[in-house]
Parts: C-alpha cells; sequence; structure tokens
C-alpha cells in the first residue's frame, strides 16, 4: 500500500498565480504523522467513503462532495461526487483553511466575495466554486487530518440541520479511518510470529508467491537462504525452553541487522528461518550466509554459543512455474549442509 512521506515544510512548491494559501496548523508535523499513519492517501475508492460523499450532497443539496485529505503539498480525494480530479495543490484547497479552525464547520458563503478565494483558480475557473463548507475530520487525539466537504456552484448557505449531519458524516468517516487501521493491525499481528518479531510462514507463503511472479516479469534472479540453528534440542534440554527462547529472539536479530531492507527474513518454524533475497544471484546469496554465519560467531549467546547451518538456492524464475521449488532445493542444500559438518552454508548443486 502506497503513502506519502511528510517532507520539510520550507520544501513546499510555490503557490499557484492567484491562490492564497492557508497558514499551515500549530501542529502541522503531529497532523500529517496522524495522517500519514492511516496508510490511506493514494487507494483505491471503497464504497464505504463513497456513500458517505453521497449522503452529503443529498443532506445538503449539493452537486459536489469530497473526502478530503490534506496532505504535506497537496489535498487529496478518498471519496469524490460531481468532481472529476482526485486532488489539487494544497495551496489551492479549502480544506487547507477549515483545518486551521478544527472546532467548528468551515463555511464560505460566497467565495467571489471573500478576500482569501476571490482570485482563487477554483472560483475563476473550472469548477467555478461559490459556496464551500467543510468540517474537519478530527482523529481520537484531535488531530484534523482533512474534511468532508460539500461544494456548490451558487452562493449559498447550510442550515443548522445541514452543519449537524456534515459534523455526523465527519465522525463517519474517522471510524472507518480507524476501522480501516485496526484490521491493518489484525493482519500483520495474523502473519507475525510472536516470540521473534519475524514474519511467519503464512507471510512467507505469500510473499514468495509474490515475489516470484515480480521476478518472473522482470527477467531477475531471486534467492532463498534457508537457515537451521545446530543443535538447538540440546539448548532446550540443557537450559530450558526460556533460554531457547531467548536464543531464537537473539537470532532473529541477528539475521534481520545482516541483511538488507528489502530482504524478507521469516520464521519458518521451529528453529528454522527462512530469507528471501530479491534480485539476488547464488553467488551473493552465499556471500550473505557467510556473513550471517560471522555474525552468529561475533555475537554475545545468553546461554551458550550458537551456530547455524544454511542452504542457498536461486533461480530465474520464469511464469507458471512453482515457487516451492525453490523452497524445496534450499532445503536440500540445507541438509548437505547439516550432513557434511553443520556451521556451513551450501548452495544447492542437485538432488544426489
Amino acid at each position: 500500500m502506497h503513502h506519502s512521506e511528510p517532507v520539510p515544510f520550507n520544501d513546499a512548491v510555490p503557490s499557484a498565480p492567484g491562490a492564497v494559501p492557508a497558514a499551515l496548523p500549530f501542529n502541522e508535523q503531529q497532523r500529517l504523522d496522524a495522517l500519514h499513519g492511516y496508510r490511506v492517501l493514494d487507494t483505491a475508492p471503497e464504497q464505504a467513503y463513497d456513500d458517505l460523499t453521497t449522503l452529503a450532497a443529498a443532506v445538503c443539496g449539493t452537486p459536489v462532495a469530497l473526502i478530503s485529505l490534506v496532505d504535506v503539498q497537496r489535498q487529496w480525494f478518498k471519496a469524490r461526487r460531481g468532481l472529476e480530479p482526485n486532488e489539487t495543490a494544497r495551496d489551492l484547497a479549502f480544506c487547507a483553511h477549515a483545518i486551521l479552525t478544527p472546532d467548528r464547520v468551515f463555511e464560505v458563503p460566497d467565495a467571489r466575495l471573500d478576500d482569501r478565494f476571490a482570485t482563487n483558480p477554483l472560483v475563476t475557473g473550472e469548477p467555478h466554486v461559490r459556496f464551500y463548507a467543510g468540517t474537519p475530520l478530527l482523529t481520537p487525539q484531535g488531530l484534523p487530518i482533512g474534511t468532508v466537504c460539500v461544494i456548490d456552484h451558487v452562493p449559498r448557505q447550510l442550515d443548522d440541520t445541514q452543519r449537524s449531519a456534515l459534523e455526523s458524516l465527519a465522525r463517519q468517516v474517522v471510524a472507518q479511518l480507524e476501522l480501516r487501521r485496526v484490521v491493518s493491525d489484525l493482519e500483520v499481528d495474523s502473519l507475525t510470529d510472536g516470540l521473534t518479531a519475524l514474519w511467519n510462514r503464512r507471510y512467507f507463503d505469500r510473499r514468495l508467491k509474490e515475489e516470484w511472479m515480480r521476478h518472473a516479469r522482470s527477467g531477475k534472479p531471486l534467492a532463498l537462504l534457508m537457515v537451521d540453528l545446530d543443535h538447538f534440542k540440546r539448548v532446550n534440554d540443557t537450559h530450558g525452553h526460556p533460554a531457547g527462547d531467548a536464543v531464537l529472539a537473539k537470532a532473529a536479530e541477528v539475521l534481520r541487522t545482516s541483511v538488507r531492507q528489502t530482504d524478507v527474513v521469516t520464521r519458518f518454524g521451529g528453529e528454522e528461518f527462512a530469507i528471501i533475497l530479491p534480485e539476488t544471484d547464488a553467488d551473493n546469496a552465499v556471500r550473505v550466509g557467510l556473513k550471517i554465519r560471522e555474525a552468529f560467531h561475533t555475537t554475545h549467546w545468553p546461554q551458550c554459543t550458537v551456530t547455524a547451518s544454511m542452504g542457498v538456492s536461486a533461480a530465474a524464475p520464469v511464469p507458471g512455474a512453482n515457487p516451492l521449488a525453490l523452497v524445496a532445493q534450499a532445503d536440500r542444500a540445507l541438509y548437505r549442509a547439516k550432513e557434511t559438518g553443520r556451521d556451513r552454508v551450501e548452495r544447492f548443486a542437485g538432488w544426489q
């Protein structure tokens, strides 16, 4: 899921001709952090949000209704009714003014008569904004991340019932965003190993399939490194299961800090780990394994020295082939590493 990253405020683009940009809120960085935390920017349309803009337009009797999120240099519309673009520059945004007064509906009865908007290109040209009303979207921490807003092409005002309804709809938008966050967190929990905080086998299976398809399109190699802690049963038998758990957590830390951020480190099961190495051939995957072996040697372990055996496989993926073949090959190489003395890195060299 793509989302915008915060950038320094002094990197803002120059104002569009005729626009009077809104001042930055006093808590701009916290506000942006809250917005980006929802990971909703640039996501696909969703019925739940579209329905809320339909209700906003119906209740307020306007041709245009938007759910607008005010980002660093733009306002982006999670849902829109009656307007074609899905974003505009922030310095043109009425909503950037609305978030400055987060405790009330921001209303502009006739933009042509308001010094802040009279020369705004959205007023002097398409879509010819005359009336605007926006209710800030307030996070549970009270941070305004955008608005539910309605727009008309003729001057007018809302009545008290319409203002109240717009405020209710804003609360519903935030409720949807919070629900989205909870669901996302639950999914992450279901894909994470509780002891090591690494991705689990379920995530490994999903990610290997994705990487295989991606590399089949690009033609670049894909490697897999299987890692098995040597004589791990002895650790549990000699020092107890809590000590074994500590070793697993430490091993996960060693693996995580020995590879690139783009590599995918997972707990495959028990004392076995699997590392997906995108855009890596067999020779470089072996080098990664040797680096990990050295890291195991130089790590201070809590109870006893720990080493690992590793098996490497690599392929130039082709469409339609089974990515699990890569697992089988790496597993065979791992077996060979254990068979020939452990604390070794072996690459797949055939089934014999």
